[in-house]
């Protein structure tokens, strides 16, 4: 213990490397400044209680504002004693901590308010957690771009939202086995387009699911058969008959008036579908079906048949 007189400095002519504040009966702690080959150094203000310093000195001069009495630890070698609570450490030359991956060390980041930031550099983090402990990250602001690959895994039941900016275009590789389906949900009102590229000796297998409907177009017509003209008038009248095997119907109105087409009881004020004459009129979505023709009141006209046969 130390005894201390208002403004007089106290010389200790004690050489050491670790120095350690143990007490200081003031409030206002007790100056020091660090003897290194007799000459003092910078003076170190107002260290209190707790104050530890790793460095060689040769000794100390300690000077306080006010009476006191100081208790101080001087050694030779950095030694682990107590400290109090708000008690300094310094190390100016930084300290060194190296452990093994069997021997972590624990460390907790307070802040004194959420909003406050705590400064964390480390050249290297590696950091290891289980799958029921996930580690939470929050960027605000702008993320710089990851470069590389970068792997996502969720469930099926989490979604992954993707926001795309106008002008942007998406690209979607998906890597599946041979044995692995990719599922797909259409939503109502959405059309699909799919293009299959495959090498000529491999075949595409497709699998429809429960009620589903598919139509396929399996080979080109074989042969074109030309039908007798048919007069029309203004009563309606099977224009031709249903063929399940007629893959085309071309009709040409050689005249000389309008001619309405379409399904039994057409009136010819309520046809979609009016062939002008000297028109022809090419029927792909349903050549089979029978159709039927009329003139508007008092008109007639011809109406050439041509068929495409599978």
């Amino acid at each position: 213990m130390i005894r201390l007189s208002a403004g007089i400095p106290e010389r200790v002519d004690i050489p050491g490397r670790l120095i350690l504040v143990d007490s200081v009966t003031t409030g206002q702690g007790v100056d020091i400044a660090l003897l290194k080959n007799s000459t003092p150094g910078t003076v170190m203000p107002g260290r209190k209680a707790g104050f530890r310093l790793v460095e060689d000195f040769g000794g100390l001069i300690l000077t306080s504002a006010l009476d006191c009495e100081v208790g101080i630890f001087l050694a030779t070698n950095d030694v682990q004693l107590g400290g109090t609570a708000g008690g300094e450490v310094v190390i100016p030359s930084g300290v060194a901590v190296t452990n093994d991956l069997a021997h972590s060390i624990p460390v907790t980041l307070t802040s004194s308010s959420n909003t406050t930031p705590i400064p964390v550099s480390l050249a290297s983090i590696r950091v290891n957690n289980t799958a029921a402990q996930p580690i939470p990250v929050l960027f605000g602001g702008t993320v710089a771009p990851v470069l590389g690959v970068v792997t996502v895994d969720n469930t099926n039941a989490e979604a992954i939202p993707v926001l795309q900016k106008p002008g942007e275009v998406f690209e979607i590789h998906v890597a599946n086995t041979d044995g692995q389906a990719l599922p797909v949900v259409q939503k109502a009102g959405v059309n699909f387009g799919v293009i299959v590229n495959n090498a000529e000796a491999s075949a595409v297998f497709t699998q429809p699911r429960a009620a589903s409907v598919w139509a396929t177009r399996e080979t080109l017509a074989a042969s074109v058969s030309n039908g007798a003209p048919v007069a029309v008038s203004d009563v309606v009248g099977v224009l031709i008959a249903a063929q399940v095997t007629r893959r085309g119907l071309r009709l040409r109105n050689v005249g000389p008036n309008p001619v309405a087409i379409g399904a039994a009881g057409l009136t010819f004020a309520n046809a979609a579908v009016v062939i002008q004459s000297g028109e022809t009129w090419l029927e792909a979505d349903a050549p089979g079906a029978a159709w039927y023709a009329i003139c508007d009141a008092g008109l007639v006209t011809t109406i050439n048949i041509q068929g495409v046969i599978q």
